[in-house]
């Protein structure tokens, strides 16, 4: 029997395991549909006058795929069979939380002391930046 698949395919499918092939194409997915939800849903609401409850329905629109990235980092969690892999993923997810928490935590008390004039407000783009940071300190030392 041959083997149909070219060099490519075969490189890929050593290279990367199945759990990050599923997290790459549901991250590919829920990031293009945000960015089309997000373009769409600005264009529509600075044509004109809205009503509030076209615009909290475009807000909640466009938080919508964000969501389903945190499932998608969710479920990588869950489909990993490589229980070390697993646990380097969840180190690196509770630092991330932890580093945001602590920013978050200064920044607002910052702003209570009225040092600062506003606190955080995109905590889901700290905490995705806080997990890029957190990737190479948990694998550095593992």
């Amino acid at each position: 029997m041959t083997n149909t698949l070219s060099i490519n395919e075969r490189i890929v499918s050593i290279a990367m395991p199945h759990y990050m092939k599923n997290y790459t194409k549901r991250l590919f997915a829920f990031m293009g549909a945000y960015m089309v939800v997000l373009i769409g849903g600005l264009t529509y609401a600075r044509q004109g006058d809205q009503s509030q409850i076209v615009l909290i329905f475009l807000a909640l629109l466009t938080a919508l795929p964000i969501c389903g990235v945190f499932w998608a980092i969710f479920r990588l969690l869950v489909e990993c069979d490589d229980e070390y892999q697993r646990l380097l993923f969840a180190k690196q997810f509770l630092l991330a939380t932890g580093m945001t928490l602590a920013l978050t935590t200064v920044w607002q008390f910052l702003k209570v002391y009225e040092v600062l004039v506003t606190g955080p407000q995109w905590i889901g783009v700290i905490w995705f930046a806080m997990l890029g940071f957190a990737a190479p300190l948990v694998r550095w030392r593992a």
